[in-house]
């Protein structure tokens, strides 16, 4: 896989296997979770420190939501909850282009079949008006028929979605 920049969907080959990736990606939450960072702040402090970061962005203070969710990264980077709070946080802001390398990050880091980080990803590429890439990122998804039973409501938006920008086209 490799990433030109930041702006451009990662050209992904079909050598990438996904085992391997999903057991690098395991051992690196191990390592991480027996380092000193970590256990300087315990499970039930991260999760009060993230009740009240929840509350904020219900509140609709999103930068101070913002600041809570990446105090909360500092001790655990790789935790896709937070990584998808933050990064939902970033796309409410209005600030899609920061928002999108989160929502990639919450897809390594997350539950590898959850297609909600690309429909994320698919509605801040089509805010910034890269329709073309929005829909390289819908595609795929309304194509697995996994959406159909377990991810209606993910289904939806993103037809949705889809239908929206092929009437702006």
């Amino acid at each position: 896989m490799t990433i030109s920049s930041v702006n451009t969907l990662p050209d992904v080959t079909p050598e990438l296997d996904l085992h391997v990736f999903q057991d690098a990606i395991r051992d690196l939450h191990q390592q991480f979770a027996n380092s000193e960072i970590s256990k300087k702040v315990s499970d039930d402090q991260i999760e009060v420190m993230y009740s009240i970061g929840h509350a904020i962005f219900m509140q609709g203070k999103l930068d101070k939501a913002l600041n809570v969710f990446q105090l909360i990264l500092l001790f655990r980077p790789l935790d896709a909850r937070i990584l998808e709070a933050c990064a939902t946080t970033l796309k409410k802001m209005g600030r899609f282009e920061e928002a999108i390398p989160v929502y990639g990050s919450v897809m390594v880091f997350g539950d590898m079949k959850n297609p909600m980080p690309s429909v994320h990803i698919a509605e801040c590429l089509a805010a910034l008006g890269r329709n073309s890439d929005s829909e390289k990122m819908l595609r795929p998804l309304l194509d697995d028929s996994a959406l159909d039973t377990a991810y209606t409501d993910v289904r939806r938006r993103a037809e949705n979605l889809l239908e929206m920008l092929k009437s702006v086209a």
